[in-house]
């Protein structure tokens, strides 16, 4: 199946989120706005919406997915924060960042294998916050870019067309943005910056 949701980018219509929730509880991937870029998103043992995922984007068995978490709490149940990781996070999510932390055991196994890190996402977009508060659990996430372009999709009514046919939902929420997450690096002694992007980094 394959659907279209046209949701208010800062207030989600609720009935959409939860209709939305619940096909991903069925094993169904989402295409969702996030600060940055419009994202690929599944739940964690969703192996069927995994696996459309990768074969829309081509990805292999190496490819680094992050995990898109509500808040803080959740987050911490999949990897070590000290307390100077633990200020930064604070401060800068929800946000355009992903921040590389060490694992913990909890990772699922399946989609990391035996890294030792992961990178966490908290958006500040009401429509992937409204979903993942709804799911109460994190989701893997990847940007949407097709596998003949280098940049994002930013254009629902552009590249809906290009998923049709897919097991998959599309949350609406407009046009998304073009420039990736700053990805940080907190896994070391001092903080590395991996990547700038839609965030300001000061460390």
């Amino acid at each position: 199946m394959f659907e279209r949701l046209r949701l208010h980018p800062d207030r989600p219509q609720a009935r959409l989120i939860r209709h939305a929730a619940e096909y991903m509880r069925k094993g169904v991937a989402v295409v969702v706005p996030t600060e940055t870029t419009y994202a690929l998103m599944a739940l964690v043992d969703a192996h069927d919406a995994i696996g459309e995922i990768s074969r829309l984007r081509c990805l292999d068995a190496h490819h680094w997915w992050s995990l898109m978490c509500g808040d803080l709490s959740q987050a911490s149940n999949y990897v070590r924060m000290d307390n100077e990781a633990h200020r930064i996070l604070k401060r800068c999510l929800p946000g355009p960042y992903t921040f590389i932390l060490p694992a913990k055991s909890k990772l699922p196994k399946r989609m990391f294998g035996k890294r030792k890190d992961v990178g966490i996402r908290i958006s500040q977009h009401a429509v992937c916050r409204a979903l993942i508060e709804e799911l109460n659990e994190p989701l893997l996430a990847t940007t949407l870019i097709f596998p003949d372009e280098n940049d994002a999709a930013i254009d629902p009514d552009a590249f809906i067309p290009r998923l049709t046919g897919l097991n998959m939902l599309v949350l609406d929420a407009g046009w998304g943005g073009m420039e990736m997450t700053t990805v940080v690096d907190l896994c070391a002694d001092a903080p590395e910056l991996v990547r700038e992007g839609a965030g300001d980094w000061v460390s």
